[in-house]
């Protein structure tokens, strides 16, 4: 995988850990953010820094880190078999100057294994099949959650692959969001970059499920026994299931995932993720160009 500047994979270290092995519980938040500067690193990107404080915990903190992501982990964690980190403490700081400068730091267990991308060439057909089969019952898992309201659990910006590099919302209501997505569309027929019949996104994202929505497999661990878990659960939320599709078919993610996917997922939901796809140019480029038209007139 490319290496980009500012960006440091997760990584083992032998680094001795400031906190060794003391309970957190036991330890007030100044406390541990005092740890921090002395911990070795695990991920450094931009406002969002991922260090290990002790043998078994990592925090992950900055200003590009939600209180939300924390609030999605509780709430798979609460209502599923998914493996994934747990939350021991979460909390937002604020600077003088205000929101601009809030902090968000994450306390959670650290996940000692492999990231799937770098194990994958190593494995056997079948370890393979079963890691397949493992991240298909997490998905199955996901879209038994299910709300009214879209978003980070608990309300928040929307972030990821279909939101801009911006993030999105909040959004009020399934039609809040189908508006912002009409809205998109607008954009793209501005530019004529979409046949001006197509049908809008109204009354379409009337069924929202738990999402993870960034499945890329150095999001992906590994474990010794064979083992599959899921962390950095930033862009997750309450979207409509292909939404998750989407993502790993616009990444390139596929191989990771299995047919089921590929020809299952994408059979079933082919016309809702061609739609998606069709107004990429305004979630990427011309992410912040605004529509001229009104999205009140755009009916399916």
């Amino acid at each position: 995988m490319l290496e980009l500047p500012g960006l440091r994979r997760p990584q083992e270290t032998g680094s001795v850990f400031p906190l060794k092995d003391n309970d957190i519980a036991n330890l007030s938040r100044d406390q541990l953010i005092h740890a921090l500067d002395a911990a070795p690193p695990l991920w450094e990107n931009g406002g969002v820094r991922i260090v290990r404080v002790s043998s078994g915990v990592v925090v992950k903190y900055g200003s590009d880190v939600h209180i939300w992501e924390a609030a999605n982990m509780r709430f798979v964690a609460q209502h599923t078999n998914i493996r994934l980190p747990t939350v021991l403490d979460a909390w937002e700081t604020n600077g003088e100057s205000g929101h601009e400068d809030t902090i968000c730091y994450i306390a959670m267990s650290y996940i000692r294994g492999q990231q799937l991308d770098e194990v994958w060439p190593t494995l056997s057909d079948a370890s393979r099949c079963d890691i397949q089969q493992q991240l298909h019952q997490f998905i199955q898992e996901l879209r038994l959650l299910k709300s009214d309201k879209p978003g980070p659990i608990g309300g928040g910006v929307s972030n990821g692959a279909f939101f801009t590099d911006y993030g999105a919302g909040p959004f009020v209501s399934q039609e809040d969001m189908e508006r912002w997505f009409d809205g998109r569309l607008a954009v793209c027929r501005q530019f004529g970059l979409v046949d001006q019949a197509q049908e809008g996104f109204r009354g379409l994202f009337r069924d929202l499920a738990m999402c993870h929505m960034d499945l890329h497999p150095r999001n992906i661990i590994l474990d010794g026994r064979g083992k599959v878990w899921l962390i950095d659960w930033a862009f997750a939320g309450m979207y409509p299931a292909y939404f998750e599709t989407a993502s790993i078919l616009r990444n390139g993610w596929t191989t990771y995932f299995g047919d089921w996917l590929g020809q299952g997922d994408r059979a079933r939901f082919g016309e809702e993720i061609n739609r998606l796809f069709s107004i990429s140019f305004a979630l990427t480029t011309g992410a912040l160009c605004q529509p001229t038209e009104t999205t009140h007139d755009m009916t399916r």
